[in-house]
C-alpha cells in the first residue's frame, strides 16, 4: 500500500543510531501528551520539557508541530494498517476465491488496533489519539485518515459486500462505522468496563476483549435491516 511521503520519516532515516533513540524518545513522550491534551492543548515547549530535549531538536527534525504530529501518527498507523493488510491477504488465500467468513473479516479489522492498544502505554496512547482526532485541526485530521485509512477501509467495504451481499454498500458503511466505534472505546481503556462489570473484567484484557468484540460484532452485520 502506497503511502504519502514525509519529510519527518525522511529525516529520521538518515539519524545516527544514538539519535534515532533519542527522536523515538521524543516521539513517545509527545504521543501521550498529543493523547491527554489534544493537538491546540499540547505545546512544543512543553514536549521538549517532558522529553528532556532541546527545542531546537524538534524543529529541525520536524518542522513545526504539525509535522511532529504527523510523524507520531505515521509510525502506528502504517503497522495498523500493514497489520490489517496481512490478515486480510491470509483471508483471502485461505478462502481461495469464496466469499470470507464474516468473523474472520472482522477479526483481521479489529484485531490489529487491540493488538497495539495492548502492547505499551504509547499504544494505547495512539488510540486514544485516534478517539479525539475529529477534534483536532480538521485539514490535519482529514489528510491524516485519507493517506493511512481511506485505501483499506474500502477494501474491507468491499470484501464485507462480498460476503453479505444482501447488505446495501450504505448499511455496510454504517456498520463498520459502529465497529470503528467500538474498539476505540474499548482500546481506549477508561475504567468503565471494570465499573459496571463489579471488577469481573479488566479493560486491557485483549483476550476478554477480542471473543466479546466478535460476537458482538458479527451479530451487528448479520442483524435484519429494519
Amino acid at each position: 500500500m502506497k503511502m504519502k511521503k514525509n519529510v519527518s520519516k525522511n529525516n529520521l532515516n538518515n539519524l545516527s543510531n544514538t539519535s534515532k533513540e533519542t527522536v523515538n524518545s521524543l516521539l513517545d513522550v509527545a504521543e501521550v501528551l498529543f493523547a491527554e491534551y489534544g493537538f491546540a492543548g499540547t505545546t512544543v515547549r512543553d514536549i521538549s520539557a517532558k522529553a528532556n530535549i532541546n527545542q531546537a531538536l524538534i524543529n529541525y527534525h520536524f518542522k513545526s508541530k504539525q509535522g511532529l504530529f504527523k510523524a507520531i501518527f505515521e509510525r502506528r498507523a502504517k503497522e495498523l494498517v500493514e497489520d490489517r493488510l496481512n490478515l486480510l491477504d491470509q483471508a483471502r488465500k485461505t478462502a481461495q476465491g469464496q466469499a470470507i467468513p464474516l468473523r474472520e473479516l472482522i477479526y483481521a479489522f479489529v484485531f490489529p488496533p487491540l493488538r497495539i492498544a495492548s502492547d505499551s502505554v504509547g499504544g494505547r496512547a495512539f488510540v486514544k489519539l485516534q478517539a479525539r482526532l475529529h477534534n483536532e485541526p480538521k485539514e490535519l485530521s482529514q489528510e491524516l485518515r485519507s493517506t493511512y485509512y481511506d485505501k483499506v477501509s474500502l477494501e474491507f467495504v468491499d470484501e464485507l459486500h462480498k460476503t453479505l451481499p444482501h447488505l446495501s454498500m450504505e448499511t455496510i458503511a454504517w456498520r463498520l462505522i459502529f465497529v470503528m466505534g467500538l474498539y476505540i472505546y474499548v482500546a481506549s481503556n477508561t475504567g468503565r468496563l471494570e465499573v459496571i462489570s463489579r471488577n469481573r473484567c479488566a479493560g486491557e484484557r485483549l483476550d476478554q476483549a477480542l471473543p466479546e468484540i466478535l460476537a458482538f460484532c458479527e451479530s451487528g452485520f448479520l442483524a435484519p435491516v429494519l
